[in-house]
């Protein structure tokens, strides 16, 4: 930006300050200086290009740019009524943004960081007793444009994180973790990603995101060495008839008989797992199996086999050994 034209909006500025004290309403005067402070504390992050000084007033940049997220918004909707027909046919595809070309990443990456450029720039020369109120309409525009362009970055990337934690997973679980950490590097590079070095963006985001997985890998790597079998190793060595075997040859008198002594010691989702596991559940039920009661709670069988341990290991000091089978439950 030229100094001449810093000086000629700062003229006009220092104009629109004057004419405004004599007009401006209190209570909107004190609603834009709350807006002002508000976005004189927020954090405006851009990756500076010496080309921003020669584009003082261009509008190309940015009119590219939003062409260019409608192209991708009606390319993204036709993708998603072909996934649904796909869905309907039996078809294993996966819903994701279009990717993007080397030309394509350059546009939104320029218009992006010079967006917030230009609107740090504005809020540079804001002032917050007497603020402005097209200025900051302009600023929050421009950083409302930043936030969509920001957007489809991260949609047409989301194949590549998905990629990846592939390649590092050995689990649906360790897929989902790792995509949900991958996403957050992503959001990362993207803010750091300098295009005008003419590099693709999703080889520094592979760089990025592979460092991350790497290092989270290796921690895992160390938890197991310390501790190398896990209780979900040791039940899978274990029969199920063994762990579904009865627990007394009278549960329903032994339980009861705990539970009226120690009212206070269980939770909620604790006692209603001991009184479906002894039968106690009203005046016809059955003792239920692990796998049943994990089924209406919602959560994994070995989940109800740890809360069940853990109400019996608090019932410990009311038990009585000749009457309870604790080898049935592992305790």
């Amino acid at each position: 930006m030229s100094v001449c034209t810093v000086k000629r909006r700062e003229s006009r500025a220092k104009t629109s300050s004057a004419r405004g004290k004599v007009a401006v309403d209190p209570a909107v005067l004190l609603a834009l200086r709350a807006a002002a402070e508000e976005l004189l504390k927020t954090e405006i992050r851009f990756i500076y290009a010496s080309e921003f000084e020669d584009l003082d007033g261009e509008t190309e940049p940015v009119t590219a740019a939003e062409a260019l997220l409608e192209e991708l918004q009606n390319s993204a909707a036709e993708a998603s009524r072909s996934l649904s027909e796909a869905a309907d046919s039996g078809s294993g595809l996966n819903s994701c943004d279009p990717l993007l070309t080397f030309a394509q990443e350059q546009t939104l990456f320029r218009a992006m960081n010079l967006l917030r450029y230009r609107a740090n720039c504005l809020r540079s020369r804001l002032d917050p007793e007497l603020p402005s109120a097209e200025v900051i309409s302009q600023i929050r525009t421009m950083l409302e444009q930043s936030e969509q362009i920001r957007g489809q970055l991260v949609r047409s990337n989301l194949r590549l994180v998905a990629s990846i934690a592939r390649k590092f997973s050995t689990s649906v679980h360790d897929v989902e973790e790792f995509s949900s950490d991958g996403s957050m590097i992503l959001l990362g590079a993207i803010d750091r990603f300098d295009y005008s070095r003419r590099f693709r963006f999703s080889t520094y985001a592979t760089h990025s995101i592979q460092r991350h997985f790497f290092r989270a890998w290796k921690v895992r790597q160390r938890r197991r060495q310390r501790f190398p079998v896990t209780s979900a190793e040791i039940l899978a060595e274990v029969s199920e008839e063994y762990t579904e075997q009865p627990i007394c040859a009278d549960p329903q008198a032994v339980v009861k008989d705990l539970l009226l002594q120690a009212p206070e010691v269980l939770d909620s989702r604790e006692h209603q797992i001991l009184l479906h596991r002894f039968g106690l559940g009203g005046a016809a039920s059955e003792a239920r199996t692990l796998r049943e009661i994990a089924a209406d709670l919602g959560v994994s069988k070995e989940r109800v086999r740890q809360l069940q341990l853990k109400a019996l290991e608090k019932l410990r000091p009311f038990l009585n050994p000749a009457q309870f089978n604790l080898e049935a439950v592992g305790v």
